[in-house]
C-alpha cells in the first residue's frame, strides 16, 4: 500500500502555516480560519494568530485566501494531521455509505455488502433519501467522519466505500466534486461494483481528467 500523500513543506501557503495554531482573539481552531465578529470568515487572520508564525512576525497583515471563502458564513474547517509516527503500524479504515430513493426500497442489500467487507455497523451510513434533495443528512455525517478519522490517524488509508457510484450523486459534476473534496483530504474511495477508479483509490489530487471517463461510463445507471 502505498503510503498517504501530503503536500511538502515548499507548498505551503501562508494561510497553512497561520491555520496551524489556533487564534487568541477569536478562538478558531487549527484547521480553520478566523472569523469575524458577525460570525463570518475575516478577510485577513488577526495579528496575534499569524505574528505564531515566525517568519510571519513582522507582516502587516496576512489576506484569508479565496478557498477559504472570506465574507461567507464561517465553519471549522478540518484540523492538520498531527504528525506521523514513523513506527506506527498502518491500515485501512473504512466508512460506509447506503442510499436508496424511496421508503418502499429496500437497503439490506448494500448495507450487507458493505458489512461484508469488514465495516463496522457503526461506520455505516445509511439513509433513504433522493440525490434530487440538496443535503443528505446522512451522506455528511458519513463524510465528516471520514475527515475526522483521517485528521486523527493520518498513518492510516481512509477509504469512503459504497456499494455503487450511483448512491453517492446524480450526475457528473456532482461526482467530480465530490471526488475532489475527498482527495483535498486525503480520502480514497471505492464502489464495490463497477470498474474501479484507479486515480481515486491512489490518494492522489484529484485529476477531473482521468475523473470523467468512469463518470461518462456510470452516467447512464445515474
Amino acid at each position: 500500500m502505498a503510503a498517504p500523500q501530503h503536500p511538502s513543506p515548499n507548498d505551503r501557503s501562508d494561510a497553512d502555516d497561520v491555520e496551524q495554531h489556533a487564534c487568541p482573539k477569536c478562538d478558531a481552531q487549527p484547521g480553520s480560519p478566523c472569523r469575524s465578529r458577525g460570525g463570518a470568515v475575516a478577510s485577513a487572520y488577526h495579528t496575534s494568530r499569524f505574528t505564531q508564525v515566525p517568519r510571519l512576525m513582522k507582516a502587516l497583515r496576512v489576506p484569508t485566501p479565496a478557498d477559504r471563502s472570506p465574507g461567507r458564513l464561517w465553519r471549522p474547517g478540518t484540523p492538520p494531521p498531527t504528525p506521523i509516527d514513523p513506527d506506527l503500524p498502518s491500515a485501512d479504515i473504512r466508512i460506509g455509505y447506503a442510499r436508496c430513493s424511496t421508503l418502499g426500497q429496500e437497503l439490506d442489500s448494500q448495507l450487507d455488502a458493505l458489512a461484508g467487507h469488514s465495516i463496522p455497523r457503526d461506520k455505516i451510513f445509511s439513509e433513504k433519501i433522493s440525490t434530487r434533495v440538496r443535503v443528505r443528512p446522512k451522506f455528511e455525517e458519513a463524510l465528516r467522519t471520514a475527515r475526522e478519522v483521517k485528521a486523527h490517524a493520518p498513518h492510516c488509508r481512509v477509504i469512503f466505500t459504497v456499494y455503487e457510484m450511483k448512491r453517492l450523486g446524480r450526475d457528473a459534476a456532482e461526482l467530480t466534486a465530490l471526488a475532489d473534496h475527498l482527495t483535498a483530504h486525503f480520502i480514497t474511495g471505492l464502489p464495490l461494483t463497477g470498474p474501479s477508479p484507479t486515480h481515486w483509490l491512489d490518494g492522489q489530487q484529484a485529476s477531473r481528467q482521468r475523473w470523467r471517463p468512469l463518470v461518462t461510463t456510470h452516467r447512464g445507471r445515474l
